[in-house]
């Protein structure tokens, strides 16, 4: 959480953070787990992480993103300055119309890059965050060779689960 806190540009944090499969605000409880699609044989994957919020605070975690989302189109966000060298960071977000989940709900894709390492590889992720009640689900998948999708019963199987 403080890399997210300290991630440049400043304006940018909510989508670093929510593409680390966080948020800048403190939360009660965190699972983070990898999880794979029994649906097709490729293999589909989506890390998910459910955190526990105020409901205060899981709302702002929402409306902070769909801010952020609006001025970081063209950001390239990097973790800390104080570790330049280190890390993911992210490039392009774009949001992602959607609707029909949780409370709210934002998606956007964006890609990710080593920092510090040059021309490192590019993968394209996709993210998609929900919020239920005071709990937030964020879901990430990325994929070098096709573009990214989260599957669809693993995003069904959770979102159940919160319901």
């Amino acid at each position: 959480m403080t890399a997210s806190r300290a991630a440049t540009p400043a304006p940018c944090r909510p989508v670093y953070a929510a593409a680390q499969l966080g948020s800048l605000h403190d939360f009660s409880a965190q699972v983070v787990q990898d999880v794979v699609s029994d649906s097709d044989g490729l293999g589909q994957h989506a890390s998910v992480s459910l955190a526990s919020y105020t409901r205060a605070d899981a709302r702002s975690v929402m409306s902070e993103l769909r801010a952020a989302l609006a001025q970081c189109t063209s950001a390239d966000m990097r973790p800390s300055p104080a570790h330049p060298d280190a890390g993911l960071g992210f490039t392009g977000a774009q949001s992602r119309p959607v609707s029909g989940y949780g409370d709210e709900v934002v998606a956007f894709d964006a890609t990710q890059v080593i920092v510090g390492s040059g021309a490192g590889p590019k993968i394209p992720v996709t993210v998609l965050v929900v919020r239920q009640d005071a709990t937030i689900a964020t879901f990430l998948s990325l994929n070098p060779v096709q573009p990214p999708a989260i599957p669809q019963d693993v995003l069904d199987a959770q979102l159940k689960k919160l319901a």
